[in-house]
């Protein structure tokens, strides 16, 4: 019977792992040396005392208080308005909601196409607020500000074709 020897020399398996060692330090070095950043993150805590927006989407209707036809872009000569739904939570005391719309000509400094402000109060917590406008002839990417109590919630972007 033969038997079979394998021999391992202390060196090469040194020189390997140094080896594998300073390619390693200079992938990291290399791919930490960017100018600009490539990312980021945040959180807060959603047991404020102030209403929360949960779901919200601009519309052709809105059917049994629920938001029917949900799209961004709006036709001329087929849709009559754009509807503005939202679903608000954590309503314990008295806000003002205010939509701006916005046109294609309108200056975001300027007064907008129109404005609209309604009072929240609700009695569960839980309270559906929704605006809407007619269907302007002017084409164009228009947009929508929601402020709660002056202060800005969000912003929704469509179109009208």
């Amino acid at each position: 019977m033969h038997q079979v020897y394998t021999f391992i020399k202390p060196l090469s398996a040194s020189l390997y792992s140094r080896f594998s060692i300073v390619l390693l330090s200079l992938t990291i070095a290399l791919s930490g040396c960017g100018e600009e950043s490539s990312g980021g993150s945040g959180f807060t805590d959603l047991g404020r005392d102030e209403p929360i927006i949960v779901d919200a989407a601009l519309a052709t209707d809105v059917f049994d208080d629920r938001p029917d036809g949900i799209t961004t872009t709006f036709v001329v000569d087929v849709d009559d308005r754009v509807f503005l739904w939202i679903l608000w939570s954590n309503v314990e005391k008295q806000h003002t909601v205010e939509v701006s719309w916005f046109s294609p000509e309108d200056d975001l400094d300027g007064p907008p196409f129109r404005s609209e402000e309604q009072l929240l109060t609700s009695t569960t917590g839980d309270k559906i607020t929704w605006f809407y406008i007619d269907l302007p002839d002017n084409t164009g990417d228009w947009f929508v500000q929601i402020h709660l109590d002056d202060l800005f919630q969000r912003s929704y972007w469509f179109q009208v074709v």
